[in-house]
Order: C-alpha cells, then structure tokens, then sequence
C-alpha cells in the first residue's frame, strides 16, 4: 500500500481554500462597486469637444451607477500626461479616462522610447463618438471640389496651405492621407485650435481647413465654409451636402473617436459593470439628442470589439510612420 501524504493533502486543500476565498471575494468586491465616487480623467482643457463629451457622458452614467463621476482635467503634451495618470491608476474601477484615438496610438509609434504608457497599461472599455476628418474652405474660395484643390496643387507644388492642430493629430494625418490618395504636396500649417484655425482661413491667411466634422459642421450650414469633403464611407446627415471623398475618387476615411478606458487589470466583474453602464447610457435617447446637437456621430464600440479597433489602427499608423514619418526624427 502506499503511505499517505497527509502534509501533501493539507498543503492542498491550503490552496483550494485559498482559491475558493478568492473566488467568493472577487464578486462580493464587485457586488459592492461603486461604493464611492469615480474620477473620470480628460486629458484635455476644460470646455473643448472632448471634455463637454465627457461630461455629458458622466451626467448620464452617474443615473445609471448610483454614484457621483468627478470629471478632472488633466492637459498637457497632447494628452499624454492624463493617460500616463490613467495607465498608472490603481485597477479598481474608480479611475476611468477619455482617450482620444489616434492621438493615444501615436505617440507610442513616434516616441517609443520617452512616451510615457504604452496601449498595454490601458484596457479599452467603450467608444462613444467617431466625428470624421472634413476638408473645408472659405465659401468664396476658388475651390469648388477637391479636384480643383489637386488641380492647384499640381499646378504649384506646396503651396496650397492647409491647417492641422498638431504633427501627428487625427487632422494631420487626415490630410496626410488625402495627399498621398491624390499624390500631391500641400503645404501644413500648425494651429493651437479650430478656432485659430477657422479665424486664418476666413481671414485668407491659409486655403483649407481639415478638422473634424462637428468643429466645421455648424459654419458649413451657416455658408461662412464650404465643404469640399467629409472623410467617411457615407454622408453624414449634420452636413449632407457635403460629399465624401470616396464620391470624388479619393478613398480616404478617417476619423478622430472618443471613448472610454480604464487602467489595465480592472477585475472582470467591475469591467463588464461599466461596459453594461456604457450601453445603458449610449442607448438613452437623452444621450443620444445633447450629442446630437454638438453634431457628434454616436458610434458604440464594447469591449474587445473597441480594443481591436484601437489595435488595428495602431497598426496601421506604425506602417505609415514606418513608409514615411510624418515628423523629423
């Protein structure tokens, strides 16, 4: 007969019953979740289109959690120093952030060796808004189509000026992908903002303006702009007398998306909570109208399914950064 190993079985059932203590706790932790307020990072300044987002956003996800959301500003280097705060936030449900795609894929692709996070400290919990890239001029510009633009600029290589907030920003490299899609040169000019921005080009110091569609949406309506272009597969109904570029024969669709995430290794329980509370909040018609008036296209994205969009668009910025940098090195 064999000898029991009766320290083998206690050590064992030492282990069970520390994994069965794990296991009762876990949910009891989420059960209880929230039982506090949450902070919600955004890395940008107070009252610009991703903060007056994630304000409403927190309005209405209070309602659904229970609890009180405190929306806390974070700017600086472009966002980055509010996701390096969200990476580095304990994973227990109480810090969420905003982030803003492509700028969070980009600086790991363009300053992998000093940036601050990487996409791996952050889990990706739910988009909210993808507001496409538009191409506008001032209403009486000569250009009446992106072909008269290409024109021009064939005609005079670099000198059509066309605004952009930032090397690397979700305009850039709109304009970027239009340049390429028309093998053309054109000339960017940097501006702090849409409205610094706008003010240059109704001032004819600049010929185009690339900014999102819900930056451009209400003076394109008013005819202070003319919209040569919206960068997405279809019209959109805020500006549908603007064609895509697709209808012109540039294949170009880019997008500036706006969403949620939170520190990686939030336990499974306090993730799929706040996934549920993303799509109770994306599904109320209250949420869907106030965004509706800022003329910002609800696009709702959970889970994996946000993750893998964030993934594949980093893959695709590293080829372009890897064909061509878009910044010098």
């Amino acid at each position: 007969m064999r000898p029991s190993n009766t320290k083998g079985r206690n050590a064992v059932l030492t282990v069970l019953g520390i994994a069965l203590t794990a296991s009762l706790t876990v949910p009891a932790y989420a059960a209880d979740y929230p039982n506090k307020p949450i902070q919600m990072i955004v890395s940008y300044g107070a009252g610009g289109s991703t903060d007056t987002m994630a304000r409403i956003f927190a309005k209405h996800a209070e309602e659904a959690l229970g609890e009180r959301i405190v929306v806390v500003n974070r700017p600086g280097a472009g966002g980055e120093l509010g996701w390096v705060h969200l990476a580095n936030s304990d994973p227990d449900g109480y810090t969420i952030g905003l982030i803003n795609s492509p700028v969070i894929e980009v600086y790991p692709i363009t300053r992998a060796d000093t940036v601050g996070y990487s996409l791996d400290d952050i889990q990706p919990l739910a988009n909210i808004v993808t507001d496409p890239g538009v191409l506008a001029v001032a209403d009486d510009s000569p250009y009446k189509n992106l072909d008269d633009l290409v024109s021009a600029s064939q005609t005079e290589p670099g000198t059509v000026t066309v605004s952009h907030e930032g090397a690397g920003g979700d305009d850039h490299l709109a304009a970027l992908d239009f340049a390429t899609a028309a093998d053309i040169d054109l000339n960017f000019v940097s501006f702090s903002g849409n409205a610094e921005a706008t003010a240059a080009l109704l001032g004819g110091h600049i010929d185009a303006f690339e900014g999102n569609m819900s930056e451009a949406a209400a003076q394109i309506n008013e005819g202070k702009l003319r919209g040569l272009a919206v960068w997405s597969d279809k019209r959109m109904d805020a500006i549908p007398n603007v064609p895509t570029g697709q209808e012109q024969g540039y294949d170009v669709i880019t997008a500036a998306s706006r969403g949620l995430a939170v520190p990686a290794g939030v336990p499974d329980e306090i993730y799929e909570k706040l996934i549920e509370v993303s799509q109770k909040v994306m599904e109320s018609p209250e949420f869907k109208a106030e965004l509706a008036k800022l003329n910002m296209p609800l696009n709702p994205l959970y889970g994996q399914e946000y993750a893998d969009f964030i993934d594949a668009n980093y893959e695709r910025l590293k080829g372009m950064w890897e064909q061509d940098p878009w910044i010098e090195q």
